[in-house]
């Protein structure tokens, strides 16, 4: 993988803390000797993401690299130059803050893209810590989205519905099965109704729109892939501007191959047309941008699942015909609706 180039700026991670003059990260108190020196106090205020490595010092650039090394921080690409737009960058219909970047970082780093977070307010984790202060937990959650945001180059817009994990209906278990069905929409009409009326003046005239494919059964995910597909029906949305995109982390434990040929079908039988899935490739720069914002979430996704993606992502281009991803390291998946 590439190295981290001068250019980009050292970013701490909004759950650093200091407390007494001693560092904590996502709520422990880390195992460093005595207090932060005032050196290093004045150093992490200055990795704000607005800053190239190349400007510090390198005693700082050490420091730097040890506190990477811990997670305490990650490195941000300097932010693209403003230039004629050739073509209307992604618009990514993200169902929590997260699901964009781990599914399509490398496409965003490319490209550029806007995200919108539909059940942006969410206190879901399997911290201890965290689960103890939902308070916290919803507003870093937020905060983590714009780091990652900030590092790929995207735009993020937050919708403020509800997750799943924190509605009265859902919050004992919100995945459904079949994945490919829209049975579940009927359980919550009147939000699901809401949803498909906000994403309809936000898609309105946009460039290329993403979708959840809905590995999994995530009812977030599906409620997304739902109201999008009745804009299509509807005639709100042109069917060829629109591609489903991979759930991560759900397609490292089910099938997104099955769901696709199941929602296919189900498709074509609409007379929506059938889906055709396309190799995506991630370049060498791309690829180190999406896992180093795929760093900021640490709440609700482990950095073993990171790194499971990006093996995944590996396999994908290592699959991949040559004509489509000659010599890419990585790859995303995605499924396009054609008549």
């Amino acid at each position: 993988m590439t190295e981290i180039p001068d250019t980009w700026c050292p970013t701490v991670l909004p759950h650093v803390e200091t407390v007494d003059g001693r560092l904590r990260f996502m709520g422990r108190r880390l195992d460093v000797p005595g207090p932060l020196p005032d050196r290093d106090a004045d150093l992490l205020l200055r990795c704000d993401g607005g800053r190239p490595l190349a400007g510090f010092t390198a005693a700082d650039r050490e420091t730097i690299g040890r506190w990477r090394r811990l997670g305490l921080l990650l490195m941000a690409p300097p932010p693209r130059t403003p230039g004629r737009a050739t073509a209307a960058p992604p618009l990514i219909v993200s169902p929590h803050p997260d699901d964009a970047a781990l599914a399509l970082g490398g496409t965003v780093a490319r490209q550029g893209g806007r995200f919108l977070d539909v059940f942006s307010v969410e206190t879901w984790t399997k911290d201890p810590y965290y689960g103890r202060h939902p308070a916290t937990t919803r507003r870093l959650l937020l905060a983590e989205e714009a780091v990652a945001a900030r590092v790929l180059g995207a735009r993020a817009e937050l919708l403020g519905f509800v997750d799943a994990a924190d509605r009265a209906l859902r919050r004992d278990g919100f995945f459904t099965d079949p994945a490919w069905s829209d049975g579940f929409a009927r359980e919550e009409p009147e939000l699901f109704d809401a949803v498909t009326e906000r994403l309809s003046a936000l898609l309105d005239g946009a460039g290329p729109v993403y979708v959840p494919l809905g590995v999994g059964g995530h009812v977030d995910h599906l409620a997304c892939r739902e109201a999008v597909l009745r804009l299509v029906r509807d005639g709100g949305l042109d069917g060829a501007r629109l591609a489903f995109y991979e759930d991560q982390p759900y397609s490292l434990f089910a099938s997104a191959q099955e769901t696709a040929e199941r929602l296919g079908k189900r498709l074509a039988d609409a007379g929506l047309g059938e889906l055709r899935p396309l190799l995506r490739p991630v370049d060498e720069t791309a690829a180190l941008t999406k896992y180093e914002a795929l760093g900021a979430y640490r709440i609700q996704v482990r950095q073993g699942i990171v790194r499971r993606i990006r093996r995944h992502d590996t396999r994908l281009a290592q699959g991949a015909p040559d004509a489509v991803s000659p010599a890419a390291p990585a790859a995303e998946r995605v499924w396009l609706m054609r008549s």
